[in-house]
């Protein structure tokens, strides 16, 4: 900065002279503070006229506003008599000498020809902010009171600007959190809700990074996790860290510049949102945890409601008796699953099975009988199931069971096992009396035996008749010379 040659007035001259204006030259400044703009350029105006109103007496005015959650001083504002501009520095709180932050009273260094006077803006137990003069003079210890009001009187202005950027970014971010929620409660797809859930914690909330954890439906374990992070965008996580004890209310972490936020429906536990800033290592803003909690409470929302809503598809789609899949639903299984084996150049099993002598089970001992024998033979199905295999029930007695990744001697096995288990489950009645059951099946391979899911479905079909004309109570796999391999 270039100097100019000290006046001959001097500032303790000065401040004798007007000491009776400090009160209001600061009050002139804080209302310069005060308008609609929060930005530097209101510290720039209240800078300016405190400098105009301090004369030549002073070469530099600047502003610092003290962000109490980082607790770092943010200068605002440099203002001296070739303009003004944005300030850059920042000051660790704790570098500050105790007399100007904790007493309040004003700091006083000397810079060679210069010296540069630290004025505090006292908030209540705190300091609001700090004013910085840079004259030619040391300022008299019997003025020191009197440029303390300057900086009580400014302190106003400071405390106005903050709370007015405060009430901005909270606006701002119950903005994002509306318009998430609106976005949340609209999508269908989970796996969609989580993505755009934790993307506007990193986007709208200014995180480097956000995962989120779902727990099962006991909110004990992480059913999932997924994380968006700048940079990177977003991804499932492939495992789960330490969790910490869960609580209703959000917590640091104990050594990342973090947050816990917990996602709950009343007492039970949704999930668990971590927000954090890898790259800045800034801590989270204090302004920023009640719109995260809001944000949590439409998300548990919206997965409550997903959670509803696959439940509520998920019984549409299975018969109300045995709780197997509808065979509507089976047939769009089929043509996925049979999409995925074109990709993957391997086998997929479908296994047709029909009740042998159904008929004269419900003639004989009723129908509530019959669906007792109904309920038996889907369990026995349901047991024989490995993870990805599909099973429904066709229909009255048939029930057919889709399997990925099955070549054909495991198919006949898998067929003879069904065929075993069912048999050796009768149904006791209640005067002891015991319900043999027995099953036919009939398995077809595709692409062995179909090249569409239309054909698959046929043959398996066909292989079931061919193994009840045999005689009932085996399986039979289909041929493309129409011979069955007959066991049992």
């Amino acid at each position: 900065m270039s100097h100019r040659e000290p006046s001959s007035t001097g500032l303790a001259q000065m401040v004798q002279v007007e000491s009776q204006d400090l009160s209001a030259l600061g009050n002139r400044a804080a209302l310069a503070m005060c308008g609609a703009d929060t930005s530097y350029r209101s510290f720039q105006a209240a800078c300016q006229t405190i400098l105009d109103g301090l004369h030549d007496d002073v070469e530099q005015v600047r502003l610092y506003l003290l962000d109490p959650v980082d607790r770092m001083l943010h200068e605002e504002a440099v203002v001296d008599h070739f303009g003004g501009q944005e300030g850059a520095d920042l000051i660790p709180l704790y570098q500050l000498p105790d007399e100007l932050t904790a007493k309040h009273l004003s700091v006083q260094h000397n810079l060679g020809e210069q010296w540069e006077i630290l004025v505090p803006l006292p908030a209540q137990d705190q300091i609001a902010g700090v004013l910085a003069l840079v004259c030619f003079q040391k300022l008299p210890p019997h003025l020191d009171e009197k440029i303390l009001r300057l900086g009580r009187s400014l302190a106003v202005g400071a405390l106005f600007v903050r709370r007015s950027r405060e009430a901005e970014r909270a606006s701002t971010l119950l903005k994002a959190v509306t318009e998430t929620s609106g976005k949340l409660q609209g999508l269908e797809g989970r796996n969609l809700l989580l993505e755009n859930f934790v993307t506007t914690a990193v986007e709208a909330f200014g995180f480097d990074r956000a995962t989120l954890f779902v727990f099962d439906d006991n909110g004990r374990k992480v059913k999932s996790a997924i994380c968006a992070r700048t940079g990177f965008g977003v991804f499932p996580l492939p495992g789960v860290p330490d969790l910490p004890p869960l609580s209703d209310k959000p917590a640091p972490h104990p050594h990342l510049p973090g947050l816990w936020i917990p996602i709950r429906m009343g007492s039970r536990r949704l999930g668990l949102l971590f927000v954090d800033n890898i790259y800045t290592l800034e801590p989270p803003s204090r302004d920023v945890i009640q719109p995260l909690v809001d944000l949590a409470s439409q998300a548990a929302l919206a997965l409550e409601n997903a959670r509803l809503i696959e439940r509520l598809r998920e019984t549409a789609l299975r018969d109300d008796l045995t709780g197997l899949y509808r065979s509507g639903y089976f047939q769009e299984r089929v043509k996925e699953e049979l999409a995925n084996s074109r990709r993957r150049k391997d086998s997929t099993g479908l296994i047709m099975l029909d009740l042998d002598h159904f008929k004269e089970i419900n003639d004989t001992y009723g129908h509530p009988v019959g669906d007792e024998v109904l309920l038996r033979v889907a369990d026995r199905i349901r047991q024989s199931l490995r993870v990805g295999d599909t099973a429904c029930r066709k229909g009255g007695d048939e029930f057919i069971v889709l399997v990925p990744h099955l070549n054909a001697e495991q198919a006949g096995k898998m067929a003879q096992r069904l065929v075993d288990e069912v048999k050796s489950s009768p149904v006791e009645l209640p005067d002891g009396r015991k319900v043999e059951i027995g099953i036919s099946v009939g398995v077809a391979l595709y692409p062995t035996n179909a090249g569409n899911w239309q054909d698959l479905w046929t043959r398996a079909d066909e292989a079931l008749y061919l193994a009840k004309q045999a005689g009932r109570g085996q399986w039979a796999m289909w041929t493309p010379q129409a011979k069955m391999s007959l066991g049992g």
